[in-house]
């Protein structure tokens, strides 16, 4: 185990979100707040638009506009106009707070901004639905205990789980909330806490223990060292496909519904069951990023040296056969959890470049085969007769590319639930736990 002489200390961002359970008095408050960042971003977005078409309907018609005849997009500009406009157009305004229109001119501003600069779309109106967020200033939001956040006019709001990790770094100095926003998703509400964590970050651990990792659509992720020997294996439990049956059958009854359309609200019964079709799509999105995070987690924890392919899964979804399965894996989530954990328990996580054959090649005797079809779930070696999965194959190829020497692009950046993954060796008993090591830091 790494010791504190070891360790150098640093600054990280890092994010906690939880679950809150308002009351229904709450509930309306928290509503209210969304709803009031929602309207400023489209009135501000309105006028700003309005003013510029009429602009350019002036100087179409010859007239001479000059550059004070534009409203401004800057974040201290919508807050004027903002400023000069509320009493009018939202008398109302006065009942939620300050940050709820701040921070709505901030992330207009922000819009104008990447517009400006190519990144995206002109700014687009907001659609009221069943998602929305609110961001609160730092002195608005604090942790009244493990299970209670009090927020300026909201008050002291319930969650469902214990925040007491971050209770503790607040309390003894290790940690400074920067920024708070609460959102809603799926007809629940979270608070999420953007918090500068002061921490040890173990120094980079020497590569006695390297794993290789292939990622799969039959098997999740197949593990193996770099002689051969088989240590994880997490089968893959196709949550969406699963799923898809209850899924089908709430969307169904929701169809049935009066749904939302232009210049009619909703029907209660609609927002009813198109809750429940949220509810599985919360649901399954729940249960991947649960998987994910228990095994890079646990990879991170018990070895220095992680291999993984750099996959082109923006390329690889555009075949319609295996599209719905290769986003119900979600690679791409798992290298990026990788990258900063990784970076946390002082391993090494190596990409191998996008074109490097690791399922062709022969792991015995490094001959590549020309072709090999997806449905050849065994690897038969012409050359030297091997015959071996091909998954376990390729993951030994890639943990030979995280040999000291070996040239490849590296990047330094729990145990899974018994009954989705299958660990055969484990390379840190004494570290694969879901606690952090005392030295590390939580």
């Amino acid at each position: 185990m790494t010791t504190p002489d070891q360790c150098s200390g640093t600054t990280l961002n890092r994010a906690y979100v939880y679950a809150l359970d308002p009351t229904p008095e709450q509930v309306s408050l928290l509503h209210s707040h969304i709803g009031g960042t929602r309207f400023t971003y489209n009135t501000l977005l309105g006028l700003v638009k309005d003013n510029w078409d009429e602009n350019r309907e002036k100087k179409r018609a010859g007239i001479e506009i000059t550059r004070d005849d534009y409203l401004g997009t800057g974040h201290l500009d919508l807050q004027r106009l903002w400023y000069a406009n509320r009493d009018e157009v939202a008398p109302w305004w006065s009942e939620n707070g300050s940050s709820a229109y701040n921070y709505a001119c901030l992330n207009l501003s922000k819009a104008f901004t990447n517009h400006r600069k190519g990144r995206t779309k002109f700014p687009t109106f907001k659609r009221r639905g069943q998602s929305g967020s609110v961001s609160f200033l730092t002195s608005a939001v604090r942790l009244a205990d493990s299970h209670h956040v009090r927020v300026t006019r909201i008050g002291e709001v319930k969650t469902y789980e214990s925040m007491r990790k971050l209770h503790r770094h607040l309390e003894r100095g290790t940690g400074r909330i920067v920024a708070s926003t609460v959102s809603l998703r799926n007809g629940k509400f979270f608070i999420a806490f953007n918090v500068e964590v002061k921490r040890a970050i173990p120094a980079t651990r020497a590569p006695d223990r390297i794993i290789g990792v292939d990622v799969g659509i039959a098997t999740l992720y197949t593990g193996a060292t770099a002689g051969g020997e088989l240590v994880l294996e997490v089968a893959n439990p196709r949550h969406f496909k699963t799923a898809q049956k209850r899924l089908a059958h709430a969307q169904r009854i929701a169809t049935r519904r009066q749904g939302p359309k232009k210049g009619a609200a909703p029907s209660k019964r609609w927002k009813k069951a198109n809750g429940r079709v949220q509810k599985v799509h919360a649901g399954v999105a729940n249960a991947r990023k649960n998987l994910i995070h228990e095994t890079t987690s646990m990879l991170a924890k018990n070895y220095d040296v992680i291999v993984i392919e750099n996959l082109n899964i923006k390329g690889m979804v555009k075949n319609p056969s295996l599209a719905k399965a290769i986003q119900d894996a979600s690679w791409g989530e798992f290298g990026r959890q990788l990258e900063y954990k990784t970076g946390w328990y002082g391993s090494t996580l190596v990409r191998v470049d996008t074109f490097y054959p690791s399922s062709k090649t022969c792991s015995q005797c490094q001959t590549v085969k020309a072709t090999l079809s997806l449905d050849e779930r065994m690897f038969h070696c012409e050359a030297c007769g091997l015959v071996i999965d091909r998954d376990l194959n390729a993951a030994i190829n890639l943990a030979r590319k995280g040999l000291p020497g070996t040239s490849s692009g590296t990047g330094r950046g729990g145990e899974v639930s018994p009954a989705q993954q299958k660990l055969v060796a484990t390379a840190y008993p004494d570290e694969a736990s879901t606690e952090t090591p005392p030295d590390v830091g939580a």
